[in-house]
This record gives C-alpha cells, sequence and structure tokens, in this order.
C-alpha cells in the first residue's frame, strides 16, 4: 500500500574509509609476502587470519584447528608467520591513526560544529559556566607545570629507520585522501606506500647488538625529533587560543606548561650500567639533538625573514644591516651550529655520531653556554616583529602575547613558510598558507594593519627531520 512516510537517509559508516586503509596496506603487504617468501607462506599466514578470526567469532572448532596448525609448525616456518603478523598489526595502527586525525580534521571543517568534548574550547567554556572566574582561569592554566617523564624498555625499542618508514607510509595515506588527485598522482602514492612495505619487510627488526642505556636515551629523543617538535607547539597555540578567546588574555610569552624529562641513561635504580659517565653522555646527546633541532628552523627562519622594518634596537644590534632580522639571526645560527659541532666531536669520540658529508662546515661563532644566551636575540626579534607590525594601533588593543615558535613544511609540490606565533593563535609569516585558510585569534585586528605579514596556521612535514647524522640511526 502506498505511503508518505520517507526512509531516513543512510547515514555512512564513520570506520567505511579505516576499513578501506587497512585493507590497502594488507594487500600491499600480502603482496610482498607473496613476492619475498612465496605463496605457500602467504596461504598459510591467510589460513591463520582466517581461522583466528572464526575462532573469535565463537567457533571453537575453528580454535582447536588453528591451535593444532601453529604446534605443527617448524620455528623456520612459525617466525615469518609472527613477522607477518607484527608487520600487519603495525599498518593497521598507522591507517587508525590517520583515520582519528581525518576525523577530527572532518569535524573542524564544519564552521557550526560546536567545540569537540574535552578540547581546551569546551573545556575552559564548561569551566566558566560552572563559575570559574576568567581571572581566576587564566591564572591556574598559565601556572600549570606538567612534566612528562619519558622511560624505555629494552624490548620495545623500534629502530628510527622503521619509524621513518611509518611515517612515509602516513603521509601517503594522508596524501591520497586529497580530492583532486590525478590518476598518475595515485598511482605514484600507491607505489609509494609498496615501496615503504617491502623495505620495511626486508629490515631487520631486531638490532645486532643488546641496546644500551644510551641506545636507550637515543630512542627516546626520537620521540621529540619526529612527534614532539611538532605536536607540543601545536598544542600549546590551541591552549593559548582557546584561553584567549574565553578571558581575553593567551599565555604569556615564558609559559612552559608542559614539560619533559627522562629516565633513560639517568637511572641507577638498580641499574649497574648506569653510570655517570653514561648520564652525561645521554645529556650530551640531548643538548646536541636540542642545538641540531633549533639550528635548523634558525637556518630556515633567517632564510624567510627578509624584512626591513625593525625597532632601532634591533637595528643597533644589526649594526645598520638592511635586512637586520637576518643579521641577527645569522649570529644565533652559527653559535647553534658551533654548540652542535662541539658536542659533536664528544659523541665522534664515543663512536655515536656518525659522519655527514652534508653538514655545514664548522661555525666560528662561540658555543652556547646556556638557555638564556639563546634566548636574548629571539625575544629582540620577536619584540621587533610585534611593534612594528602594531604601528598606529595601542598596545592594549592588540593585547600581542605568545612565545617564539618556528616550523616548516617541506614536503612537495607544497610548501608553507616558517612561523612566528602571536597571540597563541595569530601567526605572522612572510608567505601563504598552502590551505589558503587564515586562523585569526579574537584580539587581531585586519591584516591592513600588516601589509608586509600575514596571518596562518602553522603545519609541517612529519618526514622532513630526516638526517643521516643522527646518532644510532
Amino acid at each position: 500500500m502506498p505511503t508518505d512516510v520517507q526512509k531516513p537517509a543512510e547515514v555512512r559508516d564513520p570506520h567505511e574509509r579505516l576499513r578501506d586503509d587497512v585493507r590497502l596496506l594488507g594487500g600491499l603487504l600480502g603482496e610482498t609476502l607473496r613476492q619475498r617468501e612465496g605463496a605457500a607462506l602467504f596461504h598459510i599466514v591467510e589460513r591463520v587470519r582466517a581461522l583466528s578470526k572464526s575462532g573469535r567469532g565463537g567457533s571453537d572448532r575453528d580454535l582447536d584447528t588453528l591451535a593444532e596448525l601453529l604446534r605443527a609448525l617448524p620455528v623456520e616456518s612459525a617466525v615469518p608467520i609472527a613477522r607477518a603478523f607484527s608487520h600487519f598489526l603495525t599498518l593497521a595502527n598507522i591507517a587508525e591513526q590517520h583515520h582519528r586525525v581525518r576525523r577530527r580534521r572532518d569535524y573542524l571543517r564544519d564552521p557550526n560544529a560546536p567545540p569537540q568534548r574535552g578540547s581546551c574550547d569546551e573545556t575552559f567554556e564548561r569551566l566558566l559556566a560552572l563559575g570559574i572566574a576568567p581571572d581566576a582561569l587564566h591564572a591556574a592554566t598559565t601556572s600549570l607545570r606538567v612534566e612528562l617523564v619519558l622511560t624505555a624498555h629494552p624490548t620495545a625499542i623500534t629502530r628510527r629507520t622503521l619509524i621513518q618508514k611509518h611515517l612515509r607510509i602516513a603521509g601517503a595515506l594522508a596524501s591520497q585522501d586529497r580530492v583532486d588527485l590525478t590518476l598518475p598522482e595515485r598511482a605514484d602514492i600507491s607505489a609509494s606506500m609498496r615501496r615503504e612495505i617491502l623495505a620495511a619487510w626486508e629490515t631487520d627488526e631486531i638490532r645486532a647488538r643488546r641496546p644500551t642505556p644510551v641506545d636507550e636515551a637515543i630512542a627516546g629523543l626520537l620521540i621529540f625529533e619526529q612527534t614532539l617538535w611538532d605536536a607540543v607547539p601545536r598544542f600549546l597555540r590551541s591552549l593559548s587560543g582557546a584561553l584567549s578567546r574565553t578571558t581575553g588574555r593567551g599565555l604569556p610569552l615564558d609559559a612552559a606548561p608542559l614539560r619533559f624529562g627522562s629516565w633513560m641513561g639517568g637511572d641507577r635504580d638498580g641499574n649497574p650500567t648506569v653510570t655517570p659517565d653514561v648520564t652525561r653522555l645521554a645529556c650530551n646527546v640531548a643538548r646536541w639533538m636540542a642545538a641540531d633541532l633549533y639550528e635548523r628552523e634558525i637556518a630556515a627562519l633567517r632564510s624567510e625573514l627578509s624584512v626591513t622594518v625593525a625597532t632601532p634596537e634591533l637595528l643597533a644590534r644589526a649594526n645598520g644591516a638592511r635586512e637586520p632580522y637576518r643579521a641577527v639571526l645569522r649570529e644565533v645560527r652559527d653559535r647553534l651550529r658551533a654548540t652542535r659541532d662541539a658536542l659533536g666531536g664528544e659523541l665522534s669520540k664515543a663512536e655515536l655520531l656518525k659522519g655527514d658529508s652534508e653538514r655545514a662546515p664548522a661555525s666560528r661563532g662561540r658555543p652556547y653556554s646556556s638557555a638564556a644566551e639563546f634566548l636574548e636575540p629571539l625575544h629582540l626579534c620577536y619584540r621587533s616583529l610585534v611593534e612594528t607590525s602594531c604601528a598606529g594601533q595601542p598596545r592594549s588593543a592588540s593585547r600581542w602575547s605568545g612565545w617564539i615558535s618556528v616550523s616548516t613544511r617541506r614536503d612537495t609540490p607544497t610548501r608553507s613558510t616558517r612561523l612566528l606565533v602571536i597571540d597563541g593563535s595569530a601567526r605572522i609569516s612572510s608567505g601563504t598558507n598552502p590551505a589558503g585558510r587564515h586562523f585569526w585569534s579574537a584580539r587581531c585586528v585586519s591584516r591592513s594593519r600588516s601589509p608586509r605579514l600575514t596571518f596562518e596556521p602553522m603545519t609541517k612535514c612529519a618526514t622532513c627531520w630526516t638526517r643521516s647524522s643522527w646518532p644510532g640511526a
């Protein structure tokens, strides 16, 4: 019988794309197994997978069959099967992490969507609704000191070369989400994932020797190089922006609510191999890495800060140079190189640092002996940028605050610029955002205030930090 009742529109499964990605990566791994290990091993892996799935679904008979199959396998066959499932689970984890990012980006693209529960914006709004005064909220947030301490387990160290391959696979998954990809571009992305999966399969996951405490420290520092170096500034900008929107003030320039420590190379609780010399060496590795990362950022920032307008204070420091920021940052770059090279000499003696023919020649600058020496010229540049970009505006109206943070995106075909973060969510740069979107703080005024600069979000390619000279690669 006819009816006017309409069926509700079908809601797309939010995890459909995740399953598509897992199937894609699993299929590429299957191709690798057939190519490198033969069809026989591939069929055993597929049989184990099918029996496991059926047994999980409630089939006791298939569980018994699976147990008999595995008991009958010789060790030389069991190892590649275990490796195959280990690689598949790693690829599934990569796909899941990418899917979480993708869903969050989908949510944030909706201009009408409320703040996500648990986000800084939603949390601050909820606290204000509960009666917390804005000044009290700002004071509590700016006084936060959360220290995350890294530790390690000798059996849970993933080699840096594998981490880099996993990051490139994740980057390829992100690239193939672009809606404007051509067929040749999509084929190139698929080929790149196939190469990375094949290379990962042919890479030895196990180190040739037992890791030392310094090896553990180096592995822990990779978390900074590959993840925290980008994630922490992004989170702090999100925190400062939300704080500014709810209380009218962002994080002050010297705020450091997140700090990091490490047990690795310094834990003497029952570990006889951790000696004072080991701890000293682990600290020098950390200092070398910090100098190396900052040197790259300062060199990139200097390349792009060709701004000629500056305060008298900065012009005097630059001895009247036409491009004063570059002149000041040249000294910073040289001193960072000198710091890194001095530490590199010590690490080379300990056979922890590999040679690098591409590295810049040794610098004539003086090594830094304190963080304050490093920060002083950066604060000078910051003050100059703030004051010159706010010309004609009352200081109280702009509410400039924030910290200097630098990043880069070097992946092709689009390249974004190094950024100075001001007022938490306002980004001052000499370039434009590749995505074409501008994130503005509630306290910023129109772009016409700053004809030389634009406001933009900060992005950076996760794979651009590859260094052949990194210790322990």
